[in-house]
């Protein structure tokens, strides 16, 4: 089972990264050539309150680096414990995502300290629940790794709502968010200016490893040799829908807020989430029906550096509006969004191609049937995002 859920891996993680980088833009295109209905453009944007399609993008790449974690961490221990080798491999890759978040959005390279923001970006958010999650993983006990997510996220949901209320400027998450950037920079509040109103980032980092781990737990139960393949991905599909009831049950008192992560809100992203892994592993683990997935797979294998290419969209946006007159001339105005659109696609599919297909050098130290699934897989380069 294990080659096949590692391929339904690929594809969850290929669609999110689709749905961030090109049927995102492509909607944006369609609705600047003919303007759409505002309920359709609404699923592509964060609302204060709701869930809407793009809301569930983050919550999905982080899920999914939980999900990888029992493949990349479980091999890296000694005799069962978490060793020098652990914890090196950890700290390099949270230290190599950090550094990459900020580069996409922390303003990193205008190396202007007061300008830096060093915590608002995904693959942040990643590399902090990451950490969570190796660290809840080198624990010995079965018991304490169990309810680990549940302490991590009724605690957070606690604090969030006896310390405030759920408005923008009086959530506890976003006034710690104020406290604490002063501390960090020079002018916090310039900082803070550089993010997304409202969203918090410090205070959210247990949530944040509480989704991690319940990616981690959906690959354990996907992979448990005492069950019945079938029977996993009902365990699985049942845990999916409790989440989601449970976030809807909850949504009255504690309403759903991506910004800051409430207990309603992510709840009912984990549920998503598990019933897309689960769906998505009936369909290509076990019916096996995998044909015209190349290009899911791709940006599946490629996550990492397709998000790194989605942040400096504006390169493969120059090169599209090339384009775009010519598409006005020969079919009117409205074809240069969609041309601009569809050149900065080509762009980017041939550039991962090329990225794909680039000569790896393998570990010495590793078993060369190991890194051949590591590349097959996607772990190489995508299993973080």
């Amino acid at each position: 089972m294990k080659s096949e859920r590692l391929y339904s891996l690929d594809l969850l993680r290929g669609l999110d990264m689709l749905l961030l980088a090109v049927i995102g833009p492509l909607f944006a295109a369609i609705n600047a050539a003919t303007p759409l209905p505002a309920c359709v453009m609404g699923q592509f944007r964060h609302n204060w309150g709701g869930f809407t399609l793009w809301d569930l993008i983050m919550p999905l790449f982080i899920f999914m680096c939980g999900a990888a974690v029992p493949f990349a961490l479980e091999k890296r221990k000694t005799d069962g414990r978490a060793g020098l080798v652990y914890w090196r491999h950890v700290l390099a890759r949270v230290a190599v995502l950090w550094v990459l978040g900020m580069v996409a959005q922390g303003r990193l390279l205008s190396l202007d300290r007061l300008l830096i923001n060093p915590f608002n970006n995904t693959l942040q958010a990643i590399a902090a629940g990451y950490l969570v999650a190796a660290a809840v993983l080198a624990v010995p006990s079965r018991r304490v790794r169990r309810a680990a997510p549940f302490v991590l996220a009724l605690g957070y949901s606690a604090v969030l709502h006896a310390c405030g209320d759920y408005t923008m400027d009086g959530n506890a998450a976003t006034r710690f968010e104020r406290w604490i950037l002063p501390l960090i920079t020079p002018d916090g509040s310039q900082a803070l200016a550089l993010a997304d109103p409202g969203y918090s980032w410090w205070a959210t980092i247990p949530m944040f490893g509480a989704m991690t781990l319940c990616g981690m737990a959906a690959t354990n139960l996907l992979t448990d040799a005492s069950v019945a393949p079938r029977k996993r991905l009902v365990r699985l599909a049942v845990l999916g829908a409790a989440l989601l009831a449970f976030g809807w049950a909850v949504a009255p008192w504690i309403p759903a807020i991506k910004h800051i992560y409430t207990l309603s809100f992510t709840a009912q992203a984990m549920g998503w989430c598990v019933l897309l892994l689960a769906a998505l592993s009936l369909v290509a683990d076990v019916w096996r029906l995998r044909k015209g997935t190349g290009l899911i797979l791709l940006f599946g294998q490629t996550s990492l550096m397709a998000y790194m290419c989605h942040a400096f969209k504006a390169v493969f946006r120059a090169f599209g509006q090339q384009f775009a007159p010519g598409a006005a001339h020969l079919f009117g105005d409205s074809a240069a969004p969609l041309a601009v659109w569809l050149a900065a696609t080509v762009l980017l599919v041939a550039f991962l191609s090329l990225w794909r297909s680039r000569p790896r050098r393998a570990s010495k130290k590793r078993a060369p049937s190991s890194a051949a699934a590591d590349t097959r897989t996607g772990m190489a380069d995508g299993a973080a995002i």
